[in-house]
């Protein structure tokens, strides 16, 4: 007969199994920044194409964050400054975004990294609807280097280009938090 005992085992290795396997979760596909093109891309691939890498949380509250990996300008740590941080924002409720930006590594310098960034916040804002999150309510943080891009886009903003034929330019990038 299976006792006790059994049963509490069995539960405790499902949920070890159930953590683990969202910890190895494949991470969200990316969404294009700039599905037409970035300005001054120097090419098509991969690497000239920033995006954007969604976390929605099962419970969202509205709020959003934009987060920026560190990496020194030279590469970005996508996992335990993006997935992990996007999956620890859903547990409360907020919406992430990992902001996968050109960098040096990638072969651009500045202004690129704060035009990616900057296009994130306007991406969210301009989706707030369609992806469960309150327009006033988007933030933006980062990591090492990401910080660095965090706070300067905190700093550098601006109300959108209403005459702007792109809708995501039309919307600010200006950062609620």
């Amino acid at each position: 007969p299976l006792g006790l005992a059994f049963f509490i085992r069995c539960g405790l290795v499902a949920a070890v199994l159930t953590a683990t396997a969202e910890l190895w979760a494949e991470p969200p596909e990316p969404i294009e920044l700039w599905p037409e093109g970035a300005p001054g891309a120097v090419g098509e691939e991969d690497a000239d194409r920033p995006s954007i890498r969604i976390f929605r949380p099962e419970q969202p509250n509205g709020a959003a964050i934009v987060m920026c990996p560190g990496g020194g300008y030279q590469a970005l740590a996508m996992d335990h400054e993006g997935h992990q941080i996007g999956q620890w924002l859903n547990s409360f409720g907020v919406a992430g975004f990992i902001c996968d930006y050109r960098h040096r590594g990638k072969g651009y310098g500045h202004p690129a990294p704060l035009d990616d960034a900057q296009r994130a916040i306007r991406t969210v804002r301009a989706n707030a609807k369609k992806w469960n999150v309150s327009p006033d309510r988007i933030g933006v943080l980062g990591f090492s280097a990401g910080g660095h891009l965090a706070s300067t886009a905190a700093t550098h903003f601006d109300e959108g280009d209403k005459t702007s034929d792109d809708p995501i330019q039309q919307v600010s990038c200006r950062p609620d938090f």
